[in-house]
Order: C-alpha cells, then structure tokens, then sequence
C-alpha cells in the first residue's frame, strides 16, 4: 500500500514538473535580444541624462511608438519563461531575468559611449515599429543576450 502511494506520488510530480531544460525558440532569441537592447537604452538614458542631452526624452518616445512591439516581446519571454519553468514560477523567472538584464547595464554598455547610446536611440526611433524592425535593429547593434538556457536546434526540411 506504502510503495503504491509512493509510486503516485513519484508520478504525479514526474507530470506536475515542467521541463527544465526548455531551449530558447528562436522567435524568443529574438525577443531577449530585443528586451536587452530597449533595456540598455532605458539604462543609458538614465545615466546620460546629465550630458545636457534630450536621450530620455528620446527614449520615452521609442517606447511610446513601439510599444505594440515591446509588448509582444514581453509576451514571447513570458512564453519562454512558462515552458521552461511552468505558468506557477514564470512571472518570478521573468522578473529575475529582466532585473539581471539592467544591472548588467548598470555601469554602462562595454565599449559604448553616451554618444553611441544616443545614435541607438535615434536608429530606434527612424526604425519601423513592428518586433521584427526592432529584431533587426538589435542585430545591427551587436546586442547579445545572456540566455538562460540553451538556443533550441533548428530544423530544416528536406525533399
């Protein structure tokens, strides 16, 4: 009776446990990329807003026209976030990686003046609002995430 209730028990939290080993998608590489990158350039605005500058303001701006976008990419990370950790801890994962995204801009992007920062900002704000307009900016900008997990394989058919 004892072993029939442990193996239930065994099996249920076997089902109950999401993978955790779930690979990033590559429309949610894209999408961290994306987050990184709006991320730094909230940062960077921060903390070049004493240069005299207008980049907050800029800022603020690329956020308002893109926010259907920004959205979307949010929506993509709290995908990934629930396929990796289940819909119970994914809001807190999210939360964490988020938060970890900005203090690895905290003292500044490697390499990348206020100046550079700025040139970011205007390119976001002249760039086509739609995720893969961003996508595609964040590319050109050299922007690569720290990905909590493996890129998923890609797949090709074949005749």
């Amino acid at each position: 009776m004892i072993r029939s209730a442990v193996i239930a028990l065994a099996a249920a939290v076997v089902i109950a446990a999401p993978a955790q080993a779930s690979c990033w998608k590559a429309e949610q590489v894209a999408a961290a990329k994306v987050r990184d990158m709006e991320t730094m350039l909230m940062v960077s605005a921060l903390r070049c807003r004493g240069n005299g500058g207008t980049m907050l303001a800029r800022y603020n701006q690329f956020v308002v026209q893109s926010r259907p976008a920004l959205i979307e990419v949010n929506n993509q990370l709290r995908a990934h976030f629930v396929e990796s950790v289940g819909a119970g801890r994914a809001i807190t994962a999210y939360d964490i990686y988020v938060t970890k995204v900005a203090n690895r801009y905290g003292a500044g992007a490697d390499g990348l003046s206020c100046e550079d920062m700025s040139s970011i900002t205007d390119a976001a704000l002249a760039e086509e609002t739609s995720f893969d307009a961003l996508s595609a900016l964040a590319d050109r900008a050299g922007v690569q995430p720290i990905l909590n997990g493996p890129v998923c394989a890609v797949t090709m058919a074949s005749r």
